[in-house]
């Protein structure tokens, strides 16, 4: 019986582990004035801007689009390896995975 239960929590463990890391689902996400995600940014990767070296605001155009990031081993890649995941406040003042 014990055996058997080892064994269904390590089937479990695996078969969360092979979900996809959603680019919506990470802290670095900065969704896009319009609310198409396609157009999604990644606050982590950012791009140099001459106007961020003037008064060192961060805009929107400061960063690189998900895909991209996505795109490219050397930034995230499709194995999300970039990816920390986002938590939220419930309203009794505790964390919840979103």
């Amino acid at each position: 019986m014990m055996v058997w239960l080892l064994m269904f929590v390590c089937g479990a463990l695996l078969v969360d582990s092979n979900k996809p890391k959603f680019c919506i689902n990470c802290k670095y996400f900065i969704k896009p004035p319009g609310g198409l995600n396609e157009f999604a940014k990644c606050s982590l990767f950012t791009l140099e801007n001459p106007k961020y070296l003037i008064d060192g605001v961060h805009r929107n155009s400061n960063y690189r689009y998900c895909y991209t990031a996505r795109e490219f081993d050397n930034l995230c890649g499709k194995n999300a390896t970039k990816y920390k995941k986002r938590y939220t406040w419930k309203n009794n003042s505790t964390f919840v995975d979103m």
